[in-house]
């Protein structure tokens, strides 16, 4: 377990190195509380602005938090057993169900409307969205319905639980349910036309052309972006036969295939970017038809492997996220067995980062997991887990912290036959509601009682990790290699890796935060775009090895305004076409970081050591120009600088300082990071006393909601803050108070369990 941190509850600037530490003294002391003022200090109204349309605006008006389950038909099962199985669901506090699946080869013409409208009367939604399917609620609806209340937010929950109101959603369900058969089948459009690598098929090289065309409009341009002489001859003498540069050949079911080799970089970004693009555009299409079918309905649009390398696979998951705002919600796959091998199956931490990418690639939208793992697995998926009422609290709580307003359960009762047969299920074998259906559903009771104010609930982030696609293409690209060889020299573990390296920095980055209890949220170069970058107060650039010109700029422009900007190594070795950054005097970078890279090094034949640790990583010659060194390798080299630009400060780590963390254990170098990350910057609140449990905080205009994850034995911890002052507290599942006092909450954490306090503002 990692070492609890010292802590005290009072405001302590002064920065503690390692080499003013008294013999026995613990390093890097992250203490005290920091108040960010301002009437607006977290960009939030830009941040609602990000994905604003009629359908969020409705979604924030009704404030939805479904929380629903798969009934999977069982061998025998008619209309009563699957009405009695909904009449349970609701009964444990479920709001909905995720999907419907009837399978059975004696079900008559009809059944699958029969079993919905069997679900609306029980009380619960027979679709995934529940309330966010509902008509919005007008004062001229009122008006119909004859409510006499004012249209307000105060008013609302009264509102929507007016019998009336009620009676006339459910009418209007049913009346969705008369015309399922009626709804549009799904546009075919170019598909996901590969994943993997950049390589495309035949059909798909006339609309890459055109692409090209329109992105670089003349032959020398594009010829100029795709380095042609720099780097090898380029024979194409047109658009066209620039496209089939990057013809495949023997794709798989998935979309893998393998084509020419070039030493150029930038066309394999440009293929990835096309194809993204695509599935983009396909999306857009499905929103747009749906919407324009019924604009009440919501649909959803989401990913499974949000770890992976979005740009190699050809994916842009926030592009897609964005496609949801006329539509409804982005959201994810949370499997355990399916989505955490990349983490060598650690699960505590990454769900959350999971659903903080979730939520962070879609700002102001409603985010969700329609598709959370219900259950135990033993041989489905890539591990099997245990997955009890523990469990299940963690993962509730994950959610919650990460600003999810949505949970869909795969699922209520397990697959009699076939594959996943007898996994993933909220009941046991025999059918009955388990621990984990219990502890569900109580949740979800929970959650429709504080829905409301989860919606007023905002992230206040001490530190944005920067997550850039462009930089995933440049490591996609390095993992493809240079040219065939007759030799495994160029088809090396470490070749297939470099495009991970991204990923795991920017978990690592998270990790060291995440045990610290330090608040973070996850920016993309759109937000950067948008104008978000002043929301925080420390932006860290984890693996960044290549970066937009235009967004480099952006990032010199926050610093030179207040920023604190924070960057391991490698960093902006490179350009998005993939040319050498030289970082040359008076450039850009040797401004904002006072030095320059005049080498580029590894470890592994020449052992670097900070503070008595030999580190495996890159570093960098530095020059310094006008940098101060903070902290130092044991042969002399700067192993962390620190300089000013206008108002604000950077801060360079001269290691793979955020790659170090991404495997759980290396506490030491976890404080370190974290230490030097927020310099004199401090979150709003601290925790004392856990040595298992890690907290993260959204905060409402009454109250702020706290949700602690416990990894190990049960543990009394402390929330203190200096800036925060709180009239009462209490535990929202089991509606114990607790005991505040002196700007301290106590809570006995339970162990392994996931807990949620509510803390009501004096």
């Amino acid at each position: 377990m990692r070492p609890s941190i010292l802590i005290r509850c009072i405001v302590f600037f002064q920065l503690i190195t390692a080499s003013s530490l008294l013999p026995g003294q613990e390093p890097w002391i992250i203490s005290g509380t920091q108040k960010r003022t301002g009437t607006d200090p977290y960009l939030q109204n830009l941040y609602w602005q990000l994905n604003d349309s009629p359908m969020q605006q409705k979604l924030r008006s009704i404030k939805p938090f479904p929380v629903g389950v798969v009934y999977y038909q069982q061998r025998g099962d008619r209309l009563a057993d699957a009405t009695r199985e909904f009449n349970t669901i609701k009964e444990l506090g479920f709001t909905a169900l995720k999907q419907v699946q009837l399978k059975a080869p004696y079900n008559p013409e009809g059944f699958t409307e029969e079993v919905f409208h069997a679900a609306i009367d029980a009380g619960i939604s027979p679709w995934y969205y529940g309330k966010g399917g509902w008509v919005g609620i007008t004062d001229e609806l009122l008006t119909e319905l004859g409510i006499e209340l004012p249209l307000t937010a105060e008013n609302m929950a009264a509102i929507q639980a007016n019998p009336s109101m009620v009676a006339f959603q459910n009418k209007i369900w049913h009346e969705r349910v008369d015309r399922l058969g009626q709804k549009p089948p799904r546009p075919k459009g170019m598909g996901e036309p590969g994943r993997n690598n950049p390589w495309m098929p035949e059909h798909l090289i006339p609309p890459f052309a055109q692409w090209l065309k329109k992105h670089y409009k003349d032959l020398p341009t594009l010829q100029e972006a795709w380095n042609c002489r720099y780097t090898e001859t380029c024979r194409f003498t047109n658009f066209d036969e620039a496209a089939r540069e990057l013809l495949g050949t023997g794709f798989d079911q998935y979309g893998n295939g393998t084509g020419k080799k070039s030493k150029d970089f930038r066309r394999y970004r440009d293929a990835m970017k096309f194809q993204s693009e695509l599935i983009v555009n396909n999306y857009q299409q499905t929103m747009d038809l749906y919407y324009d079918w019924d604009p009440n309905e919501p649909e959803r649009t989401g990913g499974h492997q949000i770890f992976e390398n979005q740009a190699m696979n050809t994916w842009d998951l926030e592009a897609q996220a964005k496609t949801a705002s006329i539509g409804g919600s982005f959201y994810s796959s949370i499997h355990l067995t399916h989505h955490f091998f990349l983490t060598d199956n650690e699960l505590l931490r990454p769900v959350y980062w999971q659903a903080r990418t979730v939520a962070d690639m879609f700002k102001g939208g409603w985010a969700a997991t329609w598709e959370s793992t219900g259950g135990p697995t033993q041989w489905s998926g890539h591990q099997g887990f245990t997955v009890d009422g523990q469990t299940m609290s963690q993962l509730f709580v994950s959610y919650l912290a990460a600003g999810l307003k949505g949970i869909g359960i795969w699922m209520w009762n397990s697959r009699g036959e076939g594959w996943e047969v007898g996994e993933y299920a909220l009941t046991d074998v025999q059918g009955q509601p388990s621990d984990r259906a219990v502890i569900a559903g109580h949740f979800s009771k929970k959650l429709q009682q504080q829905r409301f104010e989860l919606w007023e609930a905002v992230d206040e982030p001490t530190v944005g990790i920067l997550y850039s696609w462009e930089n995933e293409a440049m490591l996609g690209r390095l993992s493809l290699g240079a040219y065939d060889m007759n030799t495994p020299v160029y088809k090396t573990d470490r070749d297939l890796k470099f495009r991970q390296f991204h990923t795991e920095a920017r978990l690592g980055i998270s990790r060291a935060l995440m045990n610290h209890h330090i608040p973070f949220e996850y920016l993309t170069e759109r937000d950067l775009d948008a104008g978000l970058a002043a929301r925080y107060p420390v932006i860290y650039l984890p693996y960044i090895l290549a970066l937009d010109a235009k967004h480099l700029q952006i990032l010199k422009d926050y610093v030179r305004d207040g920023g604190r900007l924070v960057a391991d190594f490698p960093l902006l070795m490179l350009d998005n076409y993939g040319r050498l950054n030289k970082q040359l005097d008076g450039s850009d970078f040797a401004e904002l970081f006072g030095v320059q890279t005049a080498d580029y090094y590894h470890s592994f034949n020449r052992e670097m050591v900070l503070n008595g640790d030999p580190l495996q990583t890159q570093y960098g010659q530095l020059k310094l120009s006008g940098a101060e060194v903070v902290e130092t390798f044991e042969n002399g080299l700067p192993a962390v600088v620190s300089s000013t630009y206008g108002k604000g400060s950077t801060l360079m780590f001269n290691f793979e300082a955020s790659r170090m963390v991404y495997a759980p254990g290396n506490n030491k170098m976890e404080q370190f990071l974290s230490f030097h990350t927020l310099g004199q910057i401090r979150p709003p609140f601290e925790v004392k006393g856990a040595a298992n449990s890690m907290v993260m905080r959204r905060s409402a205009p009454e109250a702020d909601h706290y949700f602690i994850l416990n990894e190990g034995k049960a543990e009394e911890i402390e929330i203190c803050s200096d800036v925060i002052s709180y009239a009462s507290a209490t535990d929202v599942y089991t509606d114990q108070s607790l005991k505040v006092s002196d700007k301290k909450i106590r809570i006995a954490v339970p162990e392994r369990m996931g807990v949620w306090i509510r803390a009501v503002h004096k």
